[in-house]
């Protein structure tokens, strides 16, 4: 098989978060399906929690139509539960949004343009015992197969670009995202809720180090105001995400050494005349771990291991929990089209409870986790 361009390299570098590096060259569609079971349970119920489920069965399909033009879709069933500390439960169920994307390279390996769309066909008016259970799988800290069940309609643009320099890849992609509203609420008479466009842009790196490969990457993101009613209600703050990795062979297993932070300055709440009336906290999220490749005949077992550390807090950032994760994945061939992925993970960590103004205070909650996938991946 032909190495990739320096110039290729940087391209994916650059639109790796707008698009599947999958869909940059020619082939027949790929489709998958299959399912998804999370569990986190909690020691005590000091943070009024005592488990929170999620099952969800995601479906997707790619489809490179041309050596130059893909298309993908992607979306979810999905049911998620939140138990409180009284055995009290609320449950979300239904379809997740659609999310659907076209990507054309304008100069094979220099210069990619992706549009993608959300279109609004998940649960998005929710009760309000149901808010607690959106709010609980949308944990900074703890990740589910769906945080967010439905966001109404948006449209993304982005344009992705490479160029080699002394030995690097560098590429660089800019986007900007522009929201729909919808009615987050299902009470009769709720107002309309719209969030702020999105402006991201990306600079990645990567060279060849030895036997092994080097890539950096460094993302921005900026916000317009949020609307509830056709008033203002929020501003959210900056958001940087940094990001590293050495992959590198050792024997029969190729190895990856990893690390990302997501940084989010303070955001503001507002008052009809969009005036800041009181502050959010900052949140930061890190993590670094270790993930393998074993190549067993045409199967691949993929090991991972990772910790990360969230913290937050208003003038200061404070420990608010920890997770150490320990998984593997198994990618078995049935056949020439088809591919069987089962997954398994454990987690274990510690959540620190929040005061009245979102900051962590010293009492906690031991946490356990599971995470069982089955994925079926066929060639048309």
């Amino acid at each position: 098989m032909k190495a990739p361009s320096v110039t290729a390299r940087a391209t994916l570098l650059a639109g790796a978060w707008l698009v599947p590096a999958a869909l940059l060259a020619q082939g027949p569609p790929t489709a998958f399906a299959g399912v998804q079971a999370r569990t986190v349970s909690f020691s005590t119920t000091a943070g009024g929690i005592k488990s929170v489920s999620e099952i969800a069965v995601p479906i997707a399909l790619l489809w490179p139509a041309t050596p130059r033009l893909s298309f993908d879709l992607g979306g979810y069933y999905a049911s998620a539960t939140r138990k409180g500390s009284n055995d009290s439960s609320a449950t979300i169920s239904g379809l997740t949004d659609i999310q659907v994307r076209g990507v054309y390279q304008i100069v094979p390996d220099l210069a990619v343009l992706s549009v993608s769309a959300n279109l609004p066909t998940g649960t998005s008016k929710l009760k309000d015992n149901q808010l607690l259970t959106a709010g609980a799988i949308a944990s900074d800290l703890l990740p589910y197969p769906v945080a967010n069940f439905g966001s109404g309609f948006n449209l993304t643009s982005g344009l992705a670009l490479a160029l080699p320099v002394g030995g690097w890849a560098i590429g660089v992609a800019g986007s900007y995202r522009l929201n729909g509203d919808f009615t987050p609420f299902a009470d009769s008479g709720a107002g309309s809720y719209k969030a702020g466009g999105e402006f991201r842009v990306r600079l990645g790196a990567d060279r060849v180090v030895g036997q092994g490969r080097v890539s950096l990457g460094v993302t921005y993101s900026s916000f317009g105001e949020d609307n509830f009613a056709s008033s203002p209600i929020f501003q959210s703050g900056n958001r940087w995400i940094g990001q590293g990795s050495w992959s590198f062979p050792i024997g029969n297993m190729a190895l990856q050494l990893y690390a990302w932070d997501l940084y989010r300055s303070a955001g503001s709440q507002l008052d009809s005349t969009g005036k800041s009336v009181a502050s959010t906290q900052k949140r930061n999220v890190l993590a670094f771990g270790a993930a393998g490749a074993v190549q067993m005949g045409r199967n691949v077992l993929r090991p991972q291991l990772e910790y990360r550390i969230h913290t937050l807090g208003g003038s200061s950032l404070s420990n608010a929990g920890n997770l150490l994760s320990v998984g593997a994945q198994y990618q078995w061939a049935v056949g020439a089209r088809f591919a069987l992925v089962p997954s398994l993970r454990f987690d274990m960590g510690t959540q620190y409870v929040l005061d009245g103004v979102g900051n962590p205070t010293s009492q906690s909650d031991k946490l356990t986790g599971w995470n069982f996938g089955l994925m079926l991946r066929t060639t048309m």
